[in-house]
């Protein structure tokens, strides 16, 4: 018998009994479709793909599909034969799988897996193991993602491919291309080895990862037979179609972590491609990096929203697709659901799928638990995010106190501790619960059920006791704050015994419980006016319906107005909320900062973040900017967003812009829209997406850069025709100039420059009637020859103006109709000129025939020779070879020992020591300053094989700036004797004087070394040791190449010299010299960009830092030392020039000369220096101090005479009888071997005048007659060539080298072995520390001395050699004059020398000191200890007093 009710409640139990096994079916049915297409996806996604897009594709694939990859790792299959046609179904037709391909247990030799063939992508890893198979191809597969990759335990890599245990001898995979994330591990195959030649680094693109190779058998591994002769390095298997490809090693530098599609700049792939490229836009990828969408890589898909700027919101974009893996598809596959514009598998927590997309859950997302258990610890949190409960709950007593659990055969069960009751917060996400709730429980903090605050339907679907829902008896409750609760669908509501419980009696159940059989039974809760008392009443928002706690959120329905759950009097006494309905309240949008009048954003009173429009939005649309809380439109050129109004980019302007106008500085002037031309006086350029700093924003975009200053119109940079339309000024020829040059006029109609009439010499328009001056002559047709009068130049006189006049004045020559008193001189001209020519005629006549007159007699006496040899048998037979080589006319002089005295020791070489000296040559009383190198004992034969073609060499070389052999002595100890330099090596000269040296002197020295460098190249002489310590320094203005140990002598058919072995300079080396050993004239070129470089960082180190064993590699990779900071572009494109690794690419030395040369007349213009004049050339104190630097090792007579032994001159040497038989015991006088330089750089003598100017300006300030001052007697002039009056001939000067001199005494600066400018020694040392190797007495004239004591002070040559008693202490080689005039307080002219026949020199102790070049990286001199240096000057018996 069933109770009243009964039936409708069976009802409904059969009711859902039906549905849950209809909704089985349909599951188990939907999980069959969901099977079916895992097996087999559309062909419409390969086609998206582009793998069958084109129709030659669709013929090469029968079926082109996506497969799911598996996850199976190394389990071994139950049946191997089913596992092979599994993976048989699962790939064949494949060209992309989504996820990891496994060939595993592939154990059987005859299986065929040509149904990889079209696979070209994998997304996940490739795993090969226990694979039996002699061949493992996959031709088609190109690139390998390893968004999943495969580990190990013994290793910590990840690998995106691992072969291991295998015996298949090919793996070939020859299309692979490029691993984007993990590493490659072979192990334990042991038949596999055509992988090892493979290079993975042009395949790994992970920074990280890298190739791992394992074999761990005892027996040898297979030799493979050799690659194809076609593979240039490595291959996959036999067969010229398995030479690997490549893309990425094999690119330029500017292709940096890219690939490309060939070696130049510019053919680079464009950044989205991956595995390669057929060209460099997006279209021309191989494989995309991020994504592929319709044949273009792009970095991202197109975004399924859109922002309308009209409507100000956002809309569907027509045009936007989903991401599924790599590809940008327009719909989703089946088995997928769509989130947020990419195809997922599932939902995120906070979504839930409908329809097969992800939306957001309107508060938590649903979540079934069954119920239909009595609530415990144990259980509790098994309800955690339960939105619905299937089932009834139960919550006791024991609940809350624990229990023991006793099985129905009375044994026990579980024992279930204590529970509060704050752990019912679990039920607080609960909205349903499908049977009923029954509460029997009592605990003092159990006072409300508002962990079910949002409950909102009870089903009753099973009732408990009273057929009630709701079953609430003896509790410790005093509200039930069930605020959500709506409906009770079926059952009762039980309500009694409950002495806390108040307001439950109040609510209108009626409304609630939706059955109209069932009602609520409420007895014995709370007195009504006990609650009233203790406060416990409905709030007076609150309707009659009651309510379900205290506080207008707990009403049952509302008096007034209602805001969600919470009533209000109305709807102003809150901020942020507006009257939605006559009794609903709504909450502003979440965009509106205090009020609204309305809903959306659109109807805020203010805004919180920004106004866009009518809109309140939280940030301005990429085409907006914000103003002052308001988004304005970005200028209509911006791309990619602004921050400002501005048609630029920058701050306050455009993010990015398709088109932008450059300035000078390299900046952006305007942005122009993407079909604007550039303006007038702009060219177009596309910027490469590989480019950094300013031009990063419009990388892949255009530029319009400026026209060159002479160029209008153009389309590039330059100023000639081929890209200049249009000149700004004038056109001459094919170029574009600023202004028309002298010989030239401008025609104003077509601004072209235009020849002047070949008379004119300067014109202003076209015939000999408008020009400036005549080259010949002039004709005056109105016949007055005055200033300003018009005239016509012409080559001859006419017959109207018969008559040549040449005024006296001067001016120019002009024809006249009569003759004038000028043409009697114009007449004696031309009978002088006609007697010279017939006296030349003759001359030349005679000398013709002299020739021809000696030839014939060589000729005939030849013939008798031959004619001779012919008859006695002695002809010689041997064929002639002739090569056509100059003879070598070089001079080698022979000297004796005893002609020269050695001094000190200046340093040590590769196998001889170098001694500064004198020669005297025999039968002479000449003494020349020399450089003595010596062989040392100890060297063997080849050590003087090499020290005689150094003499060889240097014998052979006559040039301005190369150091001269003057002799060599053949004793027991070969010597060379060479010109001695007095400002030591040009290195340490720069590095000293820094703050004297200007730009045209740093022009200069370049000038020369690449003279006397062309003139090695002529002579076919390569140096190999060109450096700037290997220049010295004669006087400032005047260089010398030296160091010929390593210089080699090329024959006549040969180009290049190869070393085999022997020390190099590594930093000044051409790569092919060091990995080749491999020396031309080329690789002199290289050296001397290094020796530029060298002089303009004034001595800096070449690759400083950087050991020697790493500059090939630094080379290889395109690094080269960095643009000195005076150098402009100009000069440090000559020094790229000469390090181009293409030793043909580098220019000539002949070229390099005449680049130079053309710089030194504009010196500015290439180097800057700060507080330069361009010209600066040691003109102060200080420099005239370090010009006049030099050496001097006897009075001025013997030493003109030693410098016409180093250059011959055609003048007679001053006669040395006449100085010994001058009245004057001494003479002290300006040395006159000063250098100038002219105007293109080269050595030239400078007039001895300067001397005689320095006279008269002293004269003149104090008023002195100028033949008056001299240091010795008046008519003293020793030095220069003399008149026989007594009277100096100014106009003669002497091209001797510069001496250091005071007085007649004559010291020499200290250098090192390899002419480095060395500093003094610091040691205190005596008066007699100073060689003297004069061998005649002088004495001073103390009236001479003295008269010029102050004229001295400030005329000195060399003030280092001015000394007293206590020698001044010097730190650098070059000191100032205030160091050493002053020391003491003596005046430096009056010395008193006391002079003694010298004995043979002997070399004193010396203290070893350790040089500069020790501490330098010269990698010359890193193979030997270096030895030690001379700090003490020699002393002699016979020394000098000073």
């Amino acid at each position: 018998m069933l109770l009243p009710g009964m039936g409708i409640v069976y009802l409904l139990y059969l009711l859902l009994l039906v549905g849950a096994v209809c909704g089985g079916s349909r599951d188990k049915e939907g999980k069959k479709k969901q099977l079916d297409y895992t097996r087999r996806l559309s062909y419409d996604v390969a086609r998206t793909r582009g793998y069958v897009s084109v129709p030659e594709r669709e013929q090469e694939f029968i079926k082109g599909k996506i497969c799911i990859g598996t996850n199976g790792r190394w389990s071994v299959p139950s049946n191997r034969e089913h596992h092979y046609r599994n993976l048989k179904n699962r790939y064949t037709n494949c060209t992309y799988v989504d996820g990891n391909l496994e060939l595993t247990w592939l154990q059987d030799e005859n299986f065929d897996l040509s149904f990889l063939q079209y696979i070209r992508e994998v997304t996940g890893y490739v795993l090969i193991s226990h694979v039996d198979l002699r061949r493992v191809v996959l031709p088609r597969l190109q690139i390998i993602r390893g968004r999943t990759l495969f580990k190990m335990t013994s290793y910590t890599e990840e690998f995106a491919i691992i072969v291991t245990t295998s015996k298949m001898y090919s793996l070939e995979l020859p299309a692979l291309r490029d691993v984007l994330s993990g590493s490659v591990g072979l192990f334990s195959n042991y038949n596999l080895c055509h992988v090892k030649t493979i290079n993975w680094d042009e395949i790994i693109s992970d920074p990280k990862g890298h190739y791992v190779y394992r074999y761990n058998f005892v027996s040898p591994e297979r030799e493979c037979p050799p690659c194809h002769k076609s593979c240039e390095h490595g291959c996959w298997g036999e067969g010229e179609e398995n030479c690997q490809k490549f893309s990425k090693v094999t690119c330029s530098p500017q292709c940096y972590q890219g690939r490309c599609f060939g070696s130049n700049p510019r053919e680079c792939c464009h950044l989205f491609c991956a595995g390669g490229c057929t060209g460099p836009k997006q279209s021309d990828c191989i494989a995309c990096k991020n994504f592929y969408d319709d044949g273009v890589c792009t970095q991202e898909c197109p975004p399924m929203q859109i922002y309308n700027p009209i409507t100000y919101s956002w809309e569907p974009n027509p045009s936007g697709k989903y991401a599924y893996g790599a590809t940008c598809v327009k719909n989703c596959p089946e088995h997928l659901l769509k989130d947020n514009g990419a195809c997922v598998k599932s939902c995120p927590l906070s979504k839930k799928a409908v329809n097969g997309e992800c939306i957001p859950c309107n508060g938590p997302c649903p979540k079934t638990c069954h119920g239909d258990v009595p609530i415990n610890a144990a259980n509790i949190d098994d309800f955690k995010d339960c939105t619905v409960i299937e089932g009834y709950i139960h919550i006791l007593e024991n609940s809350f106190t624990g229990y023991q659990h006793v099985y129905s055969n009375s044994t026990f069960g579980e024992r279930y501790p204590p529970m509060h009751p704050n752990r019912l917060e679990v039920f607080s996400t609960l909205k349903e619960i499908t049977g009923f709730l029954n509460i029997q429980a009592y605990h003092p903090d159990f006072k409300n059920l508002s962990y079910f605050r949002n409950l909102e339907i009870i089903g009753g679907r099973t009732v408990h006791d009273y057929f009630s829902s709701l079953y609430i008896v003896k509790t410790s409750l005093e509200s039930l704050e069930l605020k959500s609760l709506k409906k009770i669908n079926s059952g009762t509501v039980v309500i009694l015994e409950n002495k806390h419980l108040c307001f439950a009696d109040g609510i209108n159940w009626r409304k609630i419980i939706k059955s109209s059989e069932h009602m609520a039974f409420l007895q014995n809760n709370k007195d009504l006016k006990k609650c009233a008392a203790s406060g416990l009443v409905c709030d007076e928002q609150c309707s009659n319906d009651g309510c379900w706690g205290p506080g207008p959120d707990q009403c049952l329905s509302c008096a007034h107005f209602s805001l969600g759950s919470t009533c209000l009097q109305n709807c102003s006494i809150m901020p942020r909320i507006y009257q939605a309905s006559s009794e609903v309240c709504e909450y502003c949008n979440e965009q509106c900062e205090s009020s609204c009048s309305g809903p959306g954003p659109e109807h805020c009173t203010t805004c919180k973040h920004f106004r866009d429009g009518p809109y309140c939005v939280s940030k301005c649309p990429i085409t907006k900017y914000e103003d002052n809380g308001e988004c304005k439109l970005c200028h209509p050129n911006c791309v990619d967003g602004c921050t400002g109004p501005k048609n630029t980019i920058g701050p306050g302007a455009c993010n990015s812009c398709d088109k932008a106008v450059m300035n000078e500085n390299a900046t952006v002037d305007v942005c122009l829209h993407k079909n604007d031309p550039c303006p007038t006086g702009y060219f177009f350029e596309w910027v490469r997406p590989q480019e950094q700093e300013f031009l990063r924003p419009l990388s892949g975009k255009a530029i319009c850069r400026k026209c060159h200053p002479r160029c209008k119109k153009c389309t590039g940079y330059g100023f000639h025709e081929l890209v200049c339309q249009e000149c700004t000024n004038y056109k001459k020829g094919e170029q574009c100039e600023d202004e028309c040059l002298s010989d030239y006029y401008a025609d104003d109609t077509t601004q072209n420059c235009l020849p002047c009439h070949q008379e004119c010499r300067g014109c202003k328009g076209p015939g000999p009637e408008n020009c400036l001056a005549c080259y010949n002559l002039k004709i005056y047709p109105d016949g007055n020859p005055s200033l300003n009068a018009s005239f016509i130049c012409t080559p001859n006189c006419s017959s109207e103006y018969p008559h040549k006049v040449v005024p006296q004045d001067n001016s120019d020559a002009y024809c006249s109709e009569i003759v004038l008193g000028a043409l009697e001189a114009n007449l004696t001209t031309t009978m002088i000129i006609t007697v010279v020519a017939v006296v030349a005629c003759g001359i030349i006549g005679a000398i013709i025939w002299f020739i021809f007159h000696y030839r014939s007699e060589m000729k005939v006496k030849e013939n008798a020779i031959k004619m001779s040899m012919a008859l006695t048998g002695l002809e010689d037979n041997e064929p002639l070879r002739p090569t056509n080589a100059p003879p070598n006319l070089a001079k080698l002089r022979i000297i004796k020992e005893a002609e020269m005295r050695r001094g000190g020791i200046l340093g040590f070489g590769a196998f001889g020591t170098v001694y500064k000296g004198v020669w005297i040559p025999e039968g002479e009383t000449t003494k020349v300053p020399v450089a003595i190198k010596i062989l040392r004992d100890d060297t063997g034969a080849n050590s003087s094989k090499e020290f005689l073609e150094e003499a060889y060499i240097m014998a052979t070389v006559d040039h301005p700036n190369l150091l001269q052999l003057l002799a060599v002595c053949m004793t027991s100890q070969m010597m060379l004797v060479t010109q001695l330099m007095p400002l030591g090596c040009l290195l340490d000269f720069v590095r000293n004087n820094s703050n004297k040296i200007g730009s045209k002197l740093l022009l200069n020295w370049c000038t020369q070394i690449a003279r006397g460098m062309a003139y090695l190249e002529e002579k076919r002489l390569v140096h190999r040791d060109l450096a700037a310590r290997n220049v010295l320094v004669q006087t400032p203005a005047c260089v010398k190449i030296t160091d010929f140990g390593l210089a080699k002598l090329l024959d006549i058919n040969e180009e290049e010299y190869k070393a085999d072995g022997g020390k190099m300079p590594i930093k000044w080396l051409a790569l092919e010299c060091i990995q080749h050993r491999i020396f031309t004239h080329k690789s002199d070129v290289w050296a001397f960009g290094v020796t530029v470089w060298e002089l303009l960082t004034f001595g800096g180190k070449p690759y400083d830092n950087v050991p020697a064993r790493n500059v090939p590699e630094l080379l290889e990779k395109g690094e080269r030392l960095p643009q000195p900071m005076i150098c402009t572009i100009d000069v440090y494109m000559i020094m790229i020039k000469c390090w181009m690794l293409d030793a043909e690419s580098r220019p000539s030395f002949k070229e390099l000369a005449e680049d130079f040369t053309k710089m030194t007349r504009d010196p500015g213009r290439f180097l800057v220096i700060p507080g330069d004049r361009h010209l600066k050339t040691f003109q102060n104190q200080d420099e005239k101090d370090v010009r006049h630097l030099g050496f001097s090792l006897e009075h001025s007579s013997s030493q003109s005479e030693g410098d016409e032994c180093l250059q011959p001159s055609s003048r007679a040497p001053v006669s040395f009888d006449s100085f010994l038989n001058s009245p004057q015991s001494i003479r002290m006088k300006l040395w006159p071997s000063q250098s100038v330089v002219t105007s293109d750089g080269s050595c030239a003598p400078q007039n001895q005048h300067n001397w005689n100017q320095e006279r008269l300006r002293y004269a003149q300030q104090h008023g002195l007659n100028p033949r008056m001052i001299s240091l010795g007697n008046e008519s003293d002039c020793s030095s220069l060539k003399c008149s026989s009056d007594g009277k100096t001939d100014i106009d003669e000067y002497d091209s001797g080298r510069s001496q250091a001199q005071v007085g007649t005494l004559k010291l020499e600066l200290p250098v090192d072995e390899d002419d480095y400018l060395m500093p003094s020694p610091q040691q205190t040392q005596g008066a007699s520390t100073y060689v003297d190797l004069i061998e005649e007495s002088v004495r001073h004239s103390d009236n001479s001395a003295s008269d010029s004591a102050e004229f001295c002070k400030t005329n000195i040559d060399n003030p280092e050699y001015l000394m007293n008693n206590d020698a001044p202490s010097q730190t650098i080689g070059i000191p100032t004059v205030s160091q050493v005039v002053q020391s003491n307080g003596v005046s430096t002219c009056n010395v008193m020398l006391n002079v003694q026949q010298p004995q043979l020199l002997r070399p004193s102790s010396y203290v070893p000191q350790k040089s500069s070049e020790e501490e330098s990286d010269h990698e010359y001199y890193n193979d030997f200890d270096r030895l030690k240096r001379e700090l003490q000057p020699l002393k002699y018996k016979g020394e000098t007093t000073v």
